[in-house]
């Protein structure tokens, strides 16, 4: 059980440090480091833990040694290239020999491969797939290339190029730079960011399995995280909160539920969900006392009469958070319950954020493939 003053004890501790992500081309000869270098450099400063995101590789390119001039001018600085995650691309001809090449130029981990946004689509329909030189490959074979990869490597994620929605449809997701070095939740180069996990079901508990109950609270740790938020260095963009619920599986099997049975996803469904609306409409409280985010994006027809009491509020007053609810699949269906576990992923589409690391206990290929593919489906339609 956790009560008031515990939660108010969490909004008296020491926030996490801030995420970057820094973008550096593998075209990039020595004399032309001067912008990565600052970046990372800046990123240190200011106490950040960063992504290192590689781009513009294409065939010839020699991103090792670009990373090793990358390494050898910080040395002359009095630093080393030691990134929280390194980000690289997934369409390529050979994205192992790539993530292999990288991590042994900077000593990183997790490795973080982005699937274009069509891949799985490709895969699931057995298509052709261009990479980025052009070249058409066979989707499901390079798909099953990089299965082989995740397998060997424990420390590679597969990470698909999805924006996470935000507010819906009523608040801009901004554009994403890469995935924040921890959980591998797409973000931008410099958010204003802040990322809190809690156990759902302590959560539960703590709310007597109220849903009702449940939305206050999460009204409540809004309102707290946005406190600590405050205490972080100013980011680029909108305040964003990844409020990540931890254990969603594990919690529904603590309540009776079968794995896989539609009296689990629709206990979870309706959980999910009110935390959603609690934390949203606790978003909205501090927008109209505090000020809100830029450019609340009104969607072509909607009439204010149309919406429902939340939507009429975003679009009275805005939402101070561009994201709030972050979840991850493997918190939803953790690897240890097989493929029923499976049957609790459409309640993935509660969240305006997805964390993409892979989990840290031993997950079959076969089953990392499912859970991957059904969640970027899910995520999609979202």
């Amino acid at each position: 059980m956790v009560d008031r003053d515990e939660l108010r004890a969490l909004a008296a501790g020491t926030p996490p440090a801030p995420a970057r992500v820094v973008m550096v081309d593998a075209a990039c000869v020595p004399d032309t480091l001067d912008a990565p270098v600052e970046a990372l450099h800046s990123a240190r400063r200011a106490g950040c833990r960063s992504t290192l995101r590689l781009a513009g590789v294409a065939a010839g390119s020699d991103a090792p040694a670009m990373l090793a001039a990358l390494d050898a001018r910080l040395a002359r600085e009095g630093g080393r290239l030691a990134p929280d995650a390194l980000a690289l691309p997934a369409a390529i001809a050979c994205p192992g020999e790539l993530a292999l090449g990288a991590v042994g130029a900077c000593d990183v981990s997790p490795v973080y491969l982005l699937l274009p946004a069509g891949a799985l689509e490709a895969v699931q329909r057995g298509r052709a797939l261009r990479l980025l030189d052009g070249v058409e490959v066979d989707a499901r074979r390079w798909w099953g290339s990089l299965l082989a990869l995740a397998a060997m490597a424990p420390a590679v994620s597969l990470v698909p190029e999805l924006p996470g929605p935000g507010l819906a449809t009523l608040a801009p997701s901004g554009r994403w730079l890469g995935p924040s070095p921890g959980v591998g939740e797409l973000v931008p180069g410099s958010p204003h960011r802040l990322r809190l996990s809690f156990d759902f079901g302590m959560l539960i508990d703590a709310s007597a399995d109220r849903p009702s109950a449940l939305r206050r609270l999460a009204e409540r740790l809004v309102v707290m995280a946005d406190e600590l938020l405050g205490r972080l260095p100013p980011g680029s963009g909108m305040r964003r909160l990844a409020l990540e619920l931890e254990g969603i599986g594990h919690a529904a099997l603590r309540r009776g539920f079968a794995p896989g049975s539609h009296a689990a996803l629709d206990w979870t469904r309706e959980r999910l969900w009110a935390f959603r609306e609690g934390a949203r409409a606790g978003s909205v409280a501090l927008a109209r006392t505090h000020g809100g985010g830029p450019g609340i994006a009104i969607p072509g027809g909607l009439e204010v009469a149309d919406a429902d009491a939340l939507e009429r509020d975003l679009l009275v007053h805005g939402a101070r958070h561009s994201h709030l609810l972050c979840l991850s699949p493997w918190s939803l269906a953790p690897p240890e319950l097989g493929r029923p576990g499976l049957g609790l992923l459409p309640a993935l589409a509660a969240a305006d954020g997805i964390a993409w690391r892979r989990p840290d206990t031993e997950c079959k290929p076969e089953l990392y493939d499912e859970a991957l593919r059904f969640a970027w489906a899910v995520a999609l339609r979202s």
